[in-house]
């Protein structure tokens, strides 16, 4: 069975807090690699900074949403999502840019894996960064 979720954890405040990602749906990949064939057309290896920085503030705001509309963090009670649409499901990371650029890089590197054969997307976080 293929394999859609993946957990990790990243540091708040100095506490590691575990999230679950999920690969993205097929319309909001499809969405991303448009978005990163754009810049490869510009004959440019392109890195996930490349992309982000390459977005409108439509176009991150879009796909800052899909991403996080993928992702749940690992309370004592269960998985609870970050956002529901355009709304915050868990108001911590409403405020925390850092944790929210982590989050958005380490799920663009986790739903586009697939596309890139055995290898990484340029740019993607090492295994290493990651819980099991």
């Amino acid at each position: 069975m293929r394999r859609i979720t993946k957990d990790i954890q990243i540091t708040i405040d100095g506490s590691p807090v575990g999230f679950r990602l999920s690969k993205l749906d097929a319309f909001s990949g499809v969405m991303l690699l448009r978005l990163l064939m754009r810049l490869e057309n510009q004959n440019v290896a392109p890195t996930m900074l490349d992309l982000i920085s390459s977005l409108s503030e439509e176009e991150l705001r879009s796909v800052m949403t899909s991403v996080l509309n993928h992702v749940s963090v690992l309370l004592p009670a269960g998985p609870h999502p970050v956002m529901t649409g355009l709304e915050w499901g868990y108001p911590e990371l409403e405020h925390d840019t850092p944790a929210c650029m982590k989050l958005l890089l380490e799920g663009i590197a986790w739903s586009l894996s697939g596309f890139f054969g055995g290898g990484q997307l340029k740019g993607e976080t090492a295994p290493a960064d990651t819980a099991p």
